[in-house]
C-alpha cells in the first residue's frame, strides 16, 4: 500500500499542563484556521479538508491530548475543559490575534466553549455534527475493536465506519491513525481512557451558544446520530448562524463526505 501525501509539517507545541502537543501544518495563504477533530479522530481526519483550504486559509490540524502524536495524559485530565486550555496554548504561541476554528463532533465542543470565552479571538466558526449537550453518560460506549491483526483489518473497520469515503482516505486513516503494539497488533493511536469513558458526555454548552459572537456555520450529517431538530434548536440560540446539511454522510463527516463540507466551508470562509 502506498499513501502518498502533500508536504505537511510537524509542529511541537506545549500545552496548557506543560504537555507536548502535535499539529499538522499544512501552509496556505490567509488567515489561520485551526482543526479540532472528534473523539475516535486524530488530526489526519482532516487531510482531504484542509488541503481543499490551504488557497483561502493557512491550516492547522492538533492531535489533542492523549491523541496522534500529542502526549497522553498520566492524570487522564482530558475534559473539553483542558482542551480549551491546550487550545489556548496554541493560539497564543501562534500569535494571530485572531483564528477561525472548524470542530468535528468533540472538537465542536471545545470550539463552542473557546469561542464563547474568548470572542475577540475567534473570526469564523464552524461546528460540525455535534449536540450541545447529551442524554448518554460518559461510560455509555458503543463497543469498538481494541486490537487489529492486520492493516487489512483496520481498512475494513474504517471503511465499515465511513461508508462514503475514498479508498485513498481510508488508506490514510489506516496508516496514521493505528500503531504497532508490544504483542504485533495494531492499536488506535490514542490513550485507551477513551475506549471506557467519553468526558464531553458529562458536557452542557447550551448556555454558552448566545455567547458566540462570530458567524457560526452549524453542519449536520445526513445519516448521523445527531438529532437534526437539536442542531437548527442550536443555530437558533447563535445570533449570527447558519445550518446546512451535507449529504451523503455518516458522523465523521470530514472523513465520509470531505468535499461536501468544503464545498459549505468554502462558501462560509471567504
Amino acid at each position: 500500500m502506498t499513501v502518498t501525501t502533500p508536504l505537511a509539517t510537524h509542529l511541537y507545541l506545549t500545552g496548557s499542563a506543560g504537555n507536548r502537543l502535535h499539529l499538522l501544518d499544512f501552509g496556505g495563504s490567509g488567515g489561520t484556521l485551526i482543526l479540532l477533530h472528534g473523539v475516535t479522530g486524530h488530526a489526519w481526519t482532516w487531510y482531504e479538508v484542509a488541503t481543499a483550504m490551504i488557497d483561502r486559509r493557512h491550516v492547522l490540524a492538533l492531535d489533542f491530548r492523549g491523541y496522534g502524536e500529542s502526549q497522553w495524559s498520566g492524570s487522564r485530565a482530558y475534559t473539553t475543559v483542558d482542551h480549551v486550555a491546550d487550545l489556548a496554548a496554541v493560539i497564543e504561541a501562534g500569535g494571530p490575534d485572531r483564528v477561525d476554528l472548524m470542530g468535528s463532533s468533540w472538537g465542536g465542543l471545545v470550539a463552542i466553549q473557546y469561542a464563547a470565552e474568548n470572542p475577540d479571538r475567534v473570526g469564523n466558526l464552524a461546528i460540525v455534527d455535534v449536540e450541545a449537550s447529551f442524554e448518554q453518560g460518559e461510560t455509555d460506549l458503543f463497543p469498538r475493536p481494541t486490537t487489529f491483526e492486520n492493516d487489512s483489518e483496520v481498512r475494513a473497520a474504517e471503511a465499515q465506519r465511513n461508508p462514503n469515503a475514498s479508498e485513498e482516505m481510508i488508506a490514510l486513516l489506516a496508516a496514521t491513525g493505528y500503531a504497532p503494539a508490544l504483542d504485533g497488533a495494531l492499536v488506535p493511536k490514542h490513550d485507551p481512557f477513551f475506549f471506557e469513558r467519553w468526558p464531553f458526555r458529562s458536557d452542557d454548552h447550551w448556555a454558552r451558544l448566545p455567547a458566540i459572537a462570530s458567524p457560526t456555520l452549524l453542519v449536520h450529517a445526513a445519516d448521523s446520530f445527531v438529532r437534526g431538530e437539536v442542531m437548527v434548536e442550536m443555530s437558533e440560540q447563535i445570533e449570527d448562524s447558519k445550518l446546512v446539511e451535507v449529504s451523503p454522510s455518516s458522523h465523521v463527516v470530514p472523513v465520509d463526505n470531505p468535499r461536501g463540507l468544503v464545498d459549505v466551508a468554502l462558501t462560509f470562509f471567504d
